[in-house]
């Protein structure tokens, strides 16, 4: 990092020169009035709002597509940028409304803000409130409302869509005071928009706004905290907000955001709803409340005296810490254990042998990236916001269209040179063709030297590291042969027909269901225990952006990681061989992955499955069409 000396109101400073001006300024607490500037965004200078005065030219310049000179001195306090900035909120204002009260953003809304601290006190243009109609335009969407009048026109929105997300879902339609922000396609809701929600977020005022958040609360109301979601492996850093909100509101979420780094989908951007669903809070057994010691007694008298007739079935979105303490309670009992993920990835693993996941600069640097399988986009979709070099694709695909992918065939790989990423999309792939690209990407990483990206659910990394695969039993086995069956987290009505998989659960003498939720599994379950989801849990995340922490802080009672802890209490200290059955997979329903339904978590959005059936219409309609 370079350093320069700079002298801002006559202070002198130390700062990186590679940074713009106005981030250096900010960094240092030096209030600037902006719109259209963000770190993360192209620099284009639109709103001319973050002027300072160069000593040394006499002139004003914008100070977000200015860099910093040794011995550069700029003021933020001159007459000359004062008066200006008043100049430029009065233009900003003469057509906003004056709809602050109704207005979902008042309360974080920057012309709200600024108007205030650094705009005219009263109105200098004579403009009636009738002159202030701007021609209105709908997006004929079910989550997204945009308000032309409120529209300060800085081009956050559509370079987020295009620079960021690539969806390209979004233009400036007209100009000047007649500018507004219009889809590509509309209804937006079945378009190329991912439904990320950057646009809501980005935007410095209340032109775009959720529609499920509008008028639920105030955001001065909400607590806010981050963490990391959990529900695909690339490990986006979020903000939850929750609270009591307004007079006809209670206790729960209400939105989640991404921080400044935009790395958010609609999964976690309008799949909120789920911490909120018919939540299991706190144990049951045999159609009762009992306490957790009670529970973990009975459990390890399970565990203890029926090991050889007992299952784990474990799913991918714990924490690492769980995965931990479920190896060791393996480790003690020999209890088998099996996953969905021996229906598709660990024929794959057995085949290419030991993963290491490439690290996030060398999948942002590749050369070139190479996609096989299901949609990258549906399943791990802000992995391609940062896909910007040539893209290859081997077979269909829908939503990786918008990484203009070249088609090619497996044989034209071979003849590929350069810094390559082989993205290997490992969903609902069958097992022989698993089985296939284990070979031949084993075979090119040697050769070639080339990194191959394994895309699965959740953390899935994380359970691999605490588990060997020599552990996994077959999944069909299992169900037919175990006596005892504990869940943790997964639901498998993903994976197996129900009529099939009710039809095991009615041998097993005893079903346990560590899960979130009542519903799905968890209702056939004897035993329930409940799982806590993100933003109720400590602990860590193995993902593409390394070792991610999470953090506790809704309010929830029950916390299942120290239930699995007080099972281990009561486990022998001598270890046992893990039992293992292998045999071949019969009961795999086929799995199709979707932006919107994914995995078992997103399935109860209520809001991920409005669009998804929205969606699913329409493509079985153009199918149909077609």
């Amino acid at each position: 990092m370079s350093k320069v000396k700079v002298f801002i109101d006559g202070i002198e400073y130390e700062v990186d020169k590679n940074k713009p001006l106005l981030q250096s300024l900010l960094e240092l607490g030096i209030q600037v009035p902006y719109f259209c500037y963000h770190p993360r965004l192209k620099i284009i200078g639109a709103c001319r709002m973050c002027i300072v005065y160069n000593e040394k030219t006499q002139r004003l310049m914008t100070s977000c597509n200015a860099y910093p000179e040794e011995g550069m001195s700029i003021s933020t306090q001159h007459p000359l940028v004062k008066e200006n900035q008043k100049y430029l909120l009065q233009a900003f204002m003469t057509r906003h409304p004056l709809d602050c009260p109704i207005c979902d953003k008042a309360g974080e809304c920057d012309l709200q803000n600024f108007g205030a601290l650094f705009g005219p006190q009263k109105q200098i243009v004579p403009v009636s409130a009738l002159e202030k109609e701007r021609h209105q335009l709908d997006w004929e969407s079910d989550f997204l409302e945009y308000y032309s009048n409120r529209c300060v026109v800085c081009y956050r929105c559509t370079r987020a869509c295009d620079d960021v997300v690539g969806a390209r879902a979004l233009y400036v339609e007209e100009r000047g005071f007649q500018a507004n922000i219009a889809p590509a396609v509309r209804p937006m809701d079945t378009s190329t928009c991912e439904m990320c929600g950057l646009c809501v977020h980005v935007c410095p005022v209340g032109a775009i706004i959720s529609k499920p958040f509008k008028y639920w609360t105030r955001s001065w109301l909400l607590k806010r905290e981050k963490t990391a979601c959990n529900l695909c492996p690339v490990g986006c850093e979020i903000q939850i907000e929750y609270g009591v909100g307004d007079w006809r509101s209670k206790e729960k979420v209400y939105r989640t955001k991404p921080t400044d780094e935009l790395n958010i989908c609609a999964k976690a951007f309008f799949g909120y709803d789920v911490l909120n669903y018919e939540r299991l809070k706190s144990p049951k057994m045999f159609g009762k409340e009992e306490t957790a010691g009670n529970l973990a007694n009975f459990l390890s008298l399970l565990l203890r005296s029926r090991a050889q007739d007992t299952a784990f079935l474990l799913s991918n979105y714990l924490t690492d810490e769980d995965y931990e303490l479920i190896a060791q309670l393996v480790r003690k009992t020999g209890v088998m254990i099996t996953s969905p993920m021996v229906f598709d990835l660990l024929p794959f693993l057995e085949e290419f042998g030991k993963y290491e996941a490439p690290t996030f600069e060398e999948i942002r640097s590749a050369d070139f990236y190479v996609l096989i399988g299901q949609d990258i986009t549906s399943t791990a979709p802000v992995l391609t916001y940062y896909m910007k070099g040539k893209v290859y694709r081997i077979g269909e695909c829908s939503r990786d269209k918008k990484l203009k992918p070249t088609d090619i065939s497996e044989e034209d790989l071979q003849k590929l040179e350069g810094k390559a990423l082989i993205v290997f999309n490992a969903v609902g792939m069958k097992e022989e063709e698993a089985r296939r690209w284990g070979r031949t990407l084993k075979q090119l990483a040697s050769e070639k030297g080339w990194k191959v990206l394994v895309v699965y659910d959740g953390n899935f990394t994380g359970l691999l590291k605490h588990m060997p695969i020599e552990w996994f039993s077959s999944l069909t086995r299992v169900l037919k042969e175990a006596k005892n069956l504990i869940v943790f987290g997964e639901d498998l009505l993903d994976y197996i027909r129900l009529e099939e998989l009710e039809k095991y659960i009615r041998e097993l003498e005893h079903l346990v269901a560590f899960s979130p939720f009542e519903d799905g599994l968890s209702s056939y379950a004897q035993i329930k225990v409940p799982m806590a989801l993100m933003g109720e849990v400590d602990g860590s995340l193995s993902s593409y952006m390394g070792s991610v922490r999470i953090r506790k802080f809704l309010p929830k009672a029950f916390e299942h990681t120290d239930f699995l802890r007080s099972l281990l209490d009561y486990m022998p200290a001598e270890e046992k061989e893990v039992k293992v059955l292998k045999g071949k997979e019969e009961l795999k329903a086929e799995r199709r992955v979707h932006l919107y339904r994914s995995n078992w978590l997103a399935s109860r959005s209520e809001n991920l499955t409005r669009l998804y059936e929205k969606n699913a219409f329409v493509e079985e309609a153009l199918r149909l069409g077609s």
